[in-house]
C-alpha cells in the first residue's frame, strides 16, 4: 500500500467453539486478500464454557468486544462493518454476522 493510500482495519470477534462463525470467518478470509485491508480475527473466550476451549481465546478480546458493543449501544456486537462494502463482496455480505 502506497503512503498516500488509506487502509482499513477489520476486526472479527470469533471463537473455535462457535458453530455459527464459519460464514463470518470465510468472509474475513476474502476481506484479508483485498489490498489495504488489515484483517484481525480476535478470538473471544466466552464460548469456552461449552467444553471446547478456544486455544486462541483471550479475555482481553472479549473485553474489547464488550466495550465496542457498549459504545455502540447494542448487545452482542459481532463485527463493525464499513458503510460501503467492496462491490465484489456485496452479494456475499451476510445480513447479520452471528
Amino acid at each position: 500500500m502506497a503512503d498516500a493510500e488509506q487502509g482499513v482495519v477489520v476486526e472479527l470477534y470469533t471463537s473455535q467453539g462457535c458453530s455459527s462463525c464459519p460464514p463470518a470467518d470465510a468472509l474475513m478470509a476474502d476481506l484479508a486478500q483485498m489490498p489495504g485491508v488489515i484483517a484481525l480475527a480476535l478470538h473471544v473466550d466466552y464460548w469456552d464454557y461449552i467444553g471446547w476451549t478456544d486455544t486462541f481465546g483471550q479475555a482481553k478480546f472479549t473485553d474489547r468486544q464488550k466495550a465496542y458493543a457498549h459504545a455502540a449501544g447494542v448487545r452482542g456486537l459481532k463485527a463493525i462493518s464499513p458503510a460501503r462494502w467492496p462491490k465484489r463482496l456485496r452479494r456475499r455480505r451476510p445480513r447479520r454476522i452471528r
